[in-house]
């Protein structure tokens, strides 16, 4: 098969893009380099099924051009920063919004009849939730077209909502923060909130094998899986993980009770009953993937340097 996959610079895409490409597939991954990493593509450019394009996805012409004779399509492509959404409201829109309708549009003109995408980490069926966060409101949005689409024009939709994805290539996230302040100074971390909140990590390999499971099986035209750990974890809990990988004992300081940021969830868990049925099962548990990623990241501390 040939598959398109936006964002393939980026931690979900850069793995995905790998699994494809070694299950014996034609890939073409898309990415602007804002945030992805040219590094990360190492193994696929190597590899004559790929081919990349480097460009934005708020362009039409570049999305349509990328989806020619195209099977599938896996759309990672998204602002994922919530804590600066107020600042940028503009940037959900445009990103997570509208690159998204161009997506879907390009896939109605090429005929290309499944998208597999990653939205908010919400209830599989629960109800409309109120949305406290500019990016949760636009991935909201984008389900909406998603969803419009599939039934509109006989699109598969599976979407997944993934809990606190970690790994390596990991490049963002509290997580990432936490290891790059700890670079730069091993003996003390600020932590933003009280460290109550509860995460459930999942490795992004896991992701990928849920993914590629659900896509070859019978579903409904659109179909959401909740992808995550079998059991949460308080961030303070992580803390020491990392702590106890790096050898260190930093003091801690907590900036206080409440929210971290505006948008932020005090406790992700998801029900994954639906993708357990199917067979999946996480191959880590949090504790592992977070040290999983704690050491790729402290092997590659390139990665945690502030970017040109």
């Amino acid at each position: 098969m040939r598959f398109l996959v936006t964002g393939a610079a980026g931690l979900m895409g850069s793995h995905t893009v790998d699994r494809l490409l070694a299950e014996g597939h034609e890939v073409i991954g898309v990415d602007s380099y804002i945030t992805g990493r040219r590094e990360f593509l190492a193994y696929a450019s190597a590899n004559p099924r790929f081919t990349l394009i480097v460009g934005d996805l708020f362009d039409f012409t570049t999305v349509i051009e990328a989806c020619e004779g195209v099977d599938a399509v896996f759309h990672f492509a998204a602002n994922t920063d919530v804590r600066y959404g107020t600042d940028y409201p503009r940037r959900d829109l445009d990103q997570n919004v509208i690159v998204t309708w161009n997506i879907l549009e390009a896939m109605r003109r090429r005929d290309i009849k499944t998208i597999l995408t990653t939205l908010l980490p919400t209830p599989e069926d629960g109800p409309l939730p109120i949305q406290t966060s500019l990016q949760s409101a636009s991935k909201l949005a984008a389900e909406a077209f998603i969803s419009a689409y599939a039934q509109g024009y006989g699109i598969r939709a599976l979407i997944f909502r993934f809990a606190a994805v970690v790994g390596e290539r990991c490049t963002h996230g509290h997580l990432f923060d936490f290891c790059r302040q700890l670079h730069a100074h091993p003996d003390q971390l600020h932590v933003l909130g009280d460290g109550a909140v509860r995460r459930s990590y999942i490795d992004v390999a896991d992701c990928v094998d849920a993914m590629l499971l659900a896509l070859h099986h019978p579903t409904s035209p659109v179909e959401v899986f909740n992808v995550g750990s079998l059991t949460p974890c308080e961030l303070t809990e992580s803390i020491g993980w990392i702590a106890s990988a790096l050898n260190i004992q930093p003091a801690i300081e907590y900036s206080g009770p409440g929210p971290a940021w505006v948008g932020s969830c005090p406790v992700i868990y998801l029900d994954c009953t639906k993708l357990h049925r199917l067979g999946w099962q996480p191959k880590l548990d949090p504790e592992a993937a977070v040290r999983r990623t704690v050491h790729y990241l402290a092997a590659n501390p390139w990665l945690l340097e502030p970017r040109a």
